[in-house]
């Protein structure tokens, strides 16, 4: 496991405490591990590091976000590649239209897509992630940690971030909710977002499996209003997931999950092969000066 401080100098400067707003400051264990971030409040709060290097910065919150279950599906399932053409436009557009610098991504699950981004820009970029699972960025930290990229994670509500104003240049939005003016508020004059959901025929086959009416997906309702877009792109593929256990996990992924008859469900676990429609929307955003 790589110092800390390799990855954290470039996100320390810009973390705030969730309870006061002051700045923190990194306290260290002797072999360069774990230690703790301290605020600069009178209270002095105290966060403590994993060895891995997450931290949880959302006090108000006991648990929320993904279980481990879904997070060791999602991390299956993305780690064979069936995504990585999403992944791929959204490296294309972070380079184009962010660059680098400090790169938020709220609602950064276990790492997937921060870790891509970190990968392609390098030194360019430091990542900071966020959301409301521990077990999700547990993974995405270690993940961090064994490649030694510039990512650093912390448990943490994308609608409260422990940030400073205007101190990022971009925020990512994949499969999250977008909570607008959070972002706004942490990023830069000029900082650019970029929002990532299902497009309309995400995932048609893996629904024509499991229902008898099919629907396409509608437009999110939570895009922003108060942002320029600049550009907007959708990315189509048509996969073929093979295994049982792998279309397990694609579906333990989804929010068909939650709600699926027992009977289609157990219809889909028959299966050993899965053809199925992927589409990614992609919009990019600009804060107004």
């Amino acid at each position: 496991m790589i110092p800390l401080d390799n990855y954290l100098f470039g996100a320390q400067g810009a973390l705030r405490c969730p309870v006061c707003k002051t700045p923190m400051t990194r306290s260290r264990n002797e072999d360069g591990h774990g230690g703790s971030l301290l605020c600069q409040g009178e209270r002095q709060h105290c966060f403590d590091l994993s060895r891995a290097g997450h931290v949880h910065l959302a006090p108000r919150h006991s648990g929320g976000g993904d279980a481990k279950v879904a997070v060791v599906a999602r991390s299956a399932f993305l780690g064979a590649g069936y995504y990585d053409a999403a992944l791929r436009t959204l490296v294309a557009l972070v380079d184009a239209h962010i660059g680098g610098g400090l790169i938020v991504d709220a609602g950064c699950g276990e790492g997937y897509y921060t870790g891509g981004v970190a990968r392609a820009l390098g030194e360019r970029a430091v990542l900071c992630g966020f959301d409301l699972s521990r077990d999700a960025v547990q993974s995405a930290a270690k993940a961090a940690g064994r490649e030694s990229l510039a990512a650093f994670y912390a448990v943490a509500s994308v609608f409260e971030l422990p940030l400073a104003d205007g101190c990022a240049d971009g925020v990512l939005n994949i499969f999250a909710p977008c909570a607008e003016h959070e972002y706004c508020r942490v990023m830069k004059d000029g900082g650019k977002l970029i929002v990532v959901g299902a497009g309309e025929n995400h995932l048609l086959g893996l629904k024509r499996a499991i229902y008898d009416e099919v629907y396409v997906n509608e437009t999110r309702a939570d895009l922003p209003i108060g942002m320029t877009l600049i550009e907007e792109r959708t990315v189509e593929d048509v996969i073929t997931v093979k295994g049982a256990q792998t279309i397990a996990a694609l579906f333990l992924m989804t929010p068909y999950y939650w709600r699926t008859p027992r009977a289609a469900a157990e219809k889909l676990a028959r299966l050993e092969s899965l053809v199925t429609e992927i589409s990614f929307d992609f919009k990019v955003y600009q804060k107004l000066k």
